[in-house]
């Protein structure tokens, strides 16, 4: 019998493929394996410098898309499924599909340690290409979200258009309150930083915060 693989690895769903300042992409291990809609995801930064060299360093982020593809788009999918009884039949008569696919996710970068402190705000530098991707445990998300300085950074990004990030607010904060003492108030805090925020904006806080409800 094996040992027990660490939580780290249990929790690893893919690697970076496409790295940016403010975003990522990676893609799954196994197809359609990526974390759900608005979850938090933690990576590893590029050093910004020789000194910084040895020190752990992490990013975090938001899920706000999952696509399931092709590997290569050169070669469009075709229905396969006319004769069978079920979408299971498809995948078992045609056991080629999970090498010929791929799942892969975006990420909104919404803050990052430096190895000594938790900062909810962009970091030095991108994520590395093949950097591993882990969901985040309960206590991670709990006290990443303990602040929720990292909504400015939600609330002024675009990446779907706005309805898509409303969304991802709504999403990711329905999932992080799972993991607070105190779910009702968590809400209640991120809904008042909302009506902060979005003070001139009265029908997008109204539509953000009617997805606040658990």
């Amino acid at each position: 019998m094996t040992d027990a693989q660490p939580e780290d690895i249990t929790r690893r769903v893919g690697e970076v493929v496409v790295s940016a300042s403010d975003r990522f992409t990676a893609q799954c291990y196994r197809l359609y394996d990526a974390p759900p809609f608005g979850a938090f995801v933690r990576s590893n930064a590029v050093a910004s410098s020789s000194d910084d060299e040895g020190r752990a360093a992490s990013i975090y982020g938001v899920v706000y898309q999952v696509i399931s593809q092709p590997l290569d788009p050169t070669r469009p999918i075709a229905p396969r499924g006319e004769d069978e009884g079920s979408e299971e039949d498809v995948y078992r008569s045609n056991p080629q599909l999970e090498r010929l696919l791929c799942t892969r996710f975006d990420v909104l970068i919404v803050g990052h340690t430096d190895g000594s402190s938790t900062n909810q705000f962009l970091p030095a530098q991108p994520a590395r290409i093949h950097a591993f991707v882990h969901r985040c445990t309960s206590d991670e998300v709990a006290q990443f979200t303990c602040s929720i300085g990292f909504l400015d950074l939600l609330v002024h990004s675009n990446p779907g258009g706005r309805a898509v990030t409303d969304e991802v607010i709504g999403a990711c904060l329905r999932q992080a309150s799972v993991h607070q003492q105190q779910p009702g108030r968590f809400l209640v805090t991120a809904g008042k930083a909302l009506a902060v925020q979005l003070a001139g904006d009265l029908p997008r806080l109204n539509s953000i915060l009617k997805r606040l409800s658990p």
